[in-house]
């Protein structure tokens, strides 16, 4: 898969995907590592926002900044990741981010403990992370 482009980025011109555009345009997966291990909280909003294309390129970016030394007790991130695929799997689009949501999905089940997850904030992200892939297994 390419670099998205702008347009993949910014489909509809909402504020939001201009911000994630100025975040990621032109970046590769490892740029778009980077980012995440440079500011992981500032960052995933983004996966939010942008086209589902640039979604899906851009989630390898933030699966790798997870199975990193860097990602160690981000249990921010995970929550809000959890959040992002939750959301965008109602997309038709999301399709071409599944297998990379799943294996995500599966290493976080794995190696729940490396998050260092607070409970009284997070709340169970164990049981929710395997009640996502519940859902999304056999969805493509």
């Amino acid at each position: 898969m390419s670099v998205p482009t702008e347009g993949e980025i910014n489909v509809h011109g909402s504020l939001d995907e201009i911000v994630a555009r100025d975040h990621f345009l032109n970046k590769s997966i490892d740029e778009g590592e980077a980012l995440f291990r440079d500011n992981s909280a500032y960052y995933q909003e983004d996966l939010m926002w942008m086209g589902p294309r640039a979604f899906a390129f851009y989630l390898q970016s933030a699966f790798n900044y997870m199975k990193s030394d860097d990602a160690t007790g981000d249990d921010h991130f995970v929550a809000c990741i959890l959040d992002v695929i939750s959301f965008r799997r109602q997309e038709q689009e999301f399709v071409l981010a599944h297998d990379c949501a799943m294996e995500l999905i599966a290493y976080v089940i794995d190696h729940i403990d490396k998050f260092a997850v607070d409970h009284d904030i997070y709340g169970n992200l164990l049981q929710k992370y395997e009640h996502l892939r519940s859902q999304l297994d056999g969805q493509t």
